[in-house]
Formats: C-alpha cells, sequence, structure tokens
C-alpha cells in the first residue's frame, strides 16, 4: 500500500513538475510579451525594442484596466520621417539607442538618419485636468551633420475602442467619416472619439509642446501607412487614425527642433491616484514564467526523492 501511494504521489509531482515547466515556456511568448512596457494608475504602455523590424519602436497604449486605446499592433501607431524629401518609417533609421525607460518613467528611443538624430519619448502626460492620463508623443530633431536639413515629422496614432475602428473621429460637434485634412490656423487643438454612451472614450491634443503643427489628418489607416508622406485626403474611413505633422521645418547645423502631440483619455475631475510611471508590471511575464519554473523545481526534486525511496523499499 506504502509503494502504491508513493508511485502515486511520484507520478503526480513528476506531471506537476512537466506542467510547471511548460507553462514557464509558454509564458516567455504570450501576445506582446518583447517590448519596454511602463504604467501608472490610468495607461499602460509597452514599446517594441526589437531592432530590424519595419514595427521597431512603435507602441501599444491600452487603459490601466486593459482596455485599448490603440490597436494591439505595434506597427499601426508609428511615426514617418523626411530628411531632405528622403521618407523614411521611424523604424528605418539607424538605432543609436533602442528603446528604454528613463528615470522620469518615460521610454527613449533614438534613430540616426543620415547625421539627423531624431529622439522620440514617449511619457505619460496631464490631459484636460491634472490627470497624467495622456500619452505624450514626443519627436526631437538634432542636426549633427555641417548643413542645414529640411525636416518632416507625422505622428499617426491608431486609435481603438473597445475593439471597434471604425468609430467616427470627431473634431468639435462634427463626426467625420469620410477623410479630412486641416492645415494652418484650421488645425484643432483637441479632437475625440465618444462611445455607444456618447462618452469621449478617447481623446487627443494635437500640440504637445510650443511648435503647433502644420497639418492634422482624419484618415483611413491604411491610406497613411501606404501613402506615407504623399497621402492626400479622398477616401471613405473604414479603419479610422489620424496624423499629426509637422512640414518642412529647417534644423541648422548643430540645432535641436522638438515637436508632440497628446493621446489618450478625457476627464470629468481629476483624480486623486498615484501618476508616477512605473516599469516592474507583472504583465512582461517575467515574474510568472520565474515562478513557474521554480515550482517545477520543487516539484522536480520532490520527485526526484520519492523515486528514491521508492527504489529502496523495492531493494
Amino acid at each position: 500500500m506504502l509503494r502504491k501511494t508513493r508511485n502515486r504521489i511520484s507520478a503526480v509531482l513528476a506531471a506537476a513538475s512537466v506542467c510547471c515547466f511548460t507553462a514557464s515556456v509558454l509564458s516567455l511568448k504570450p501576445m506582446m510579451t518583447k517590448g519596454v512596457e511602463v504604467y501608472n494608475d490610468y495607461l499602460d504602455l509597452k514599446v517594441n525594442d526589437s531592432k530590424g523590424t519595419t514595427d521597431y519602436a512603435g507602441y501599444v497604449l491600452r487603459r490601466k484596466s486593459g482596455d485599448p486605446l490603440t490597436y494591439a499592433q505595434y506597427c499601426t501607431s508609428f511615426a514617418e520621417i523626411s530628411v531632405n524629401g528622403n521618407v523614411k518609417l521611424y523604424s528605418e533609421g539607424d538605432s543609436v539607442k533602442k528603446p528604454y525607460t528613463a528615470d522620469d518613467g518615460s521610454v527613449i528611443t533614438i534613430q540616426d538618419f543620415g547625421g539627423v538624430e531624431i529622439r522620440q519619448k514617449l511619457a505619460f502626460a496631464e490631459g484636460n485636468t491634472s490627470n497624467y492620463d495622456m500619452l505624450g508623443i514626443e519627436y526631437t530633431i538634432e542636426n549633427k551633420t555641417d548643413e542645414d536639413v529640411s525636416v518632416t515629422v507625422r505622428a499617426v496614432v491608431d486609435p481603438t475602442i473597445a475593439d471597434s475602428e471604425t468609430d467616427p473621429v470627431m473634431v468639435g460637434d462634427d463626426s467625420y467619416t469620410e477623410e479630412k485634412t486641416f492645415r494652418g490656423e484650421n488645425v484643432p487643438k483637441e479632437w475625440k472619439i465618444k462611445n455607444s454612451k456618447g462618452e469621449i472614450a478617447a481623446y487627443g491634443i494635437t500640440t504637445l509642446g510650443s511648435n503647433s503643427p502644420d497639418s492634422f489628418d482624419i484618415a483611413d489607416w491604411a491610406d497613411l501607412y501606404n501613402g506615407r508622406l504623399s497621402y492626400k485626403a479622398g477616401g471613405s474611413v473604414s479603419d479610422n487614425a489620424v496624423a499629426v505633422t509637422w512640414s518642412d521645418k529647417t534644423v541648422k547645423a548643430g540645432d535641436k527642433y522638438s515637436v508632440g502631440t497628446k493621446y489618450g483619455l478625457y476627464s470629468e475631475t481629476a483624480g486623486s491616484g498615484s501618476n508616477k510611471a512605473q516599469s516592474d508590471s507583472p504583465k512582461t511575464g517575467d515574474k510568472g514564467v520565474f515562478a513557474f519554473a521554480g515550482m517545477g523545481l520543487f516539484a522536480a526534486a520532490a520527485a526526484v526523492v520519492f523515486r528514491k525511496r521508492r527504489a529502496e523499499d523495492d531493494e
């Protein structure tokens, strides 16, 4: 009877060991595991740090509850860059520094475009209240060449609300289901998307800092991605996206120039929670991996002990 009991226990522990190790391996590869992740009481941000991919330095933004604010793929919210007419995705520059978390909780990436370094800074920022419930999307251009350069930056945001991408983008009280470009003084200060209850579910502020954009586009995402900086409004919107563009900015040799926009939540009142960004989120999966692996080692060791005792009983 004792042998049968020990046999059962040994089998159970061996199975537990296999399951735990399997879980630890599988938890290494859940969806969107790779990337630098920061969060606060309102938002969760993950930035792709896989070099050599077309969506390198792209990002995914969610509410802290897990509900989406952008489409859940790195490639859909991105930047387009033109240096002296040479158009590239931000990911197509030469990596100077891969995405990392700075002391202030922001996620920084630096790419080089022929001697023009462009720093992408993604940081939680205040919106219409004192809550840090928006994502500041900022690009700083540093001209390290000996000549003046002409630079265009376009920040594309792919909003997703409750897994829907067909909601009209609103400027003021007007809802847009057709592509629309606003230029110069007509560029709105803010834009929004409402949910089925009529509440503002996503909110954008076109200018971060002192340099206002030259144009703002409400567009179908595929048209923005495929057309890049040659895109012209004219179609219907089946997959909503917005683009904020600073066009043909002259940056003198040795100078810097910063542009930026914001996207996130709209608050009726200021909250009382902490706004401090953290970067030790369990959503990265590492803690779960180590926990499962640890349990696997414990179960495996226990199984060995029981096997040894069973072998002694059999002698």
